[in-house]
């Protein structure tokens, strides 16, 4: 029994020898491409669940007229109306996301990330829904996001829904 495991050992041993004298394949790592990070200033101008807009609708809104327009649909059924946000449109533009009319509450814009993309702003959102059966108020609302944005220099503000 020892000459058979004597005799294993030393069968084995160049083997795994050699195993271990190879020399492992060659590994090229790149280094990672690193990017000029460029904070994007904002501010959510409004989040909520009431609004005049019943149609869904995302868009980046360039100018004051727009910005008129969109703000007189939002506002349409609100008793005083609210004064119009400022803006400046020579160095902002507004990120506006309704969802449309829902018919139970429990829903949500919600903003995940505001980022540069090369010359662009990115904006990745998310609209949140009531879990399955759970329980929520038969009401109409109208979930919605407006954000004023910084203006990219040489590029455009996109809308990402997740």
């Amino acid at each position: 029994m020892k000459n058979r495991l004597l005799l294993t050992f030393l069968l084995l041993m160049p083997a795994c020898l050699a195993i271990a004298d190879e020399k492992p394949a060659q590994q090229t790592q790149t280094a990672p491409q690193t990017q000029e990070v460029v904070a994007v200033n904002y501010e959510v101008i409004q989040q909520g669940t009431y609004s005049g807009m019943k149609e869904s609708f995302a868009g980046v809104i360039k100018n004051k007229k727009d910005w008129q327009d969109l703000w007189k649909k939002h506002v349409g059924l609100i008793v005083p109306q609210p004064p119009l946000p400022e803006v400046n449109f020579d160095n902002e533009v507004v990120a506006a996301i309704f969802a449309g009319e829902k018919r139970t509450s429990g829903y949500q814009i919600l903003p995940q990330e505001i980022k540069t993309e090369g010359n662009d702003v990115v904006l990745r959102y998310r609209q949140t829904e009531p879990p399955a059966n759970s329980f929520t108020l038969q009401v109409l609302t109208q979930p919605h996001l407006m954000i004023k944005i910084q203006k990219p220099k040489n590029g455009i503000v996109k809308l990402l829904k997740e």
